[in-house]
């Protein structure tokens, strides 16, 4: 299984307290491209008036998530979902904080195929240095040797399916919309719920 390709994105955020939970979801797949195919397709046919560009859970209409997520599930993708309760805390977006939960997920990832290509993140921080520092906590906290990506979603589309997925998540778990999660449901393979504290201790001990 080394040639799956995992993409990864999150919604919700870690410093902002009225975000009770975030949600880190990670899509894993042989056909990479097939991602691509699948978000043009869902603009050219639902809400957009252009099928180019990148979709987003909170702007896409309902008739593009719908369509998102039919033709989604169809290429088969696993999806793997890391949802963490924050207890109130406003907790700072760091990249060692971050690396935290990206690990918590991977793990998952890892011990599903056994061995990944590369993993593609939707890029959490604008600054290099703050990417290097979370690259080398993942790293060090990962046996397992895979290329590591950032990219901006709007040049590599393909990573918004993880954005999709997350959202989808977010609003099932929030208690505000269950439609999209049903949908995608029977792609789970892992679904963990931890709260902030299980998981700071989990990678401390690590």
């Amino acid at each position: 299984m080394g040639k799956v390709v995992v993409f990864v994105d999150e919604s919700g955020t870690l410093p902002d307290p009225k975000d009770k939970i975030i949600v880190v979801a990670a899509v894993g797949t042989l056909s990479p491209n097939k991602m691509e195919r699948v978000i043009t397709q869902s603009r050219k046919t639902g809400d957009f008036k252009k099928a180019k560009g990148e979709i987003k859970y909170y702007t896409a209409g309902d008739r593009t998530k719908k369509l998102f997520f039919e033709k989604f599930v169809k290429e088969k993708p696993e999806i793997f979902v890391l949802v963490v309760e924050k207890m109130g805390r406003k907790i700072p977006d760091t990249p060692e904080n971050f690396a935290v939960l990206c690990w918590l997920l991977l793990v998952d990832v890892i011990a599903f195929y056994g061995e990944i290509k590369e993993v593609i993140f939707d890029r959490h921080f604008s600054k290099e240095t703050d990417i290097t520092r979370f690259n080398q906590k993942l790293v060090k906290h990962l046996e397992n040797k895979f290329s590591i990506w950032h990219v901006d979603s709007q040049n590599d589309k393909r990573v918004n399916v993880a954005d999709m997925v997350a959202g989808a998540v977010l609003a099932y778990e929030s208690g505000r919309d269950n439609r999209f999660y049903e949908v995608l449901q029977r792609r789970i393979i892992s679904l963990k719920h931890l709260n902030w504290t299980e998981a700071k201790r989990k990678f401390i001990g690590k």
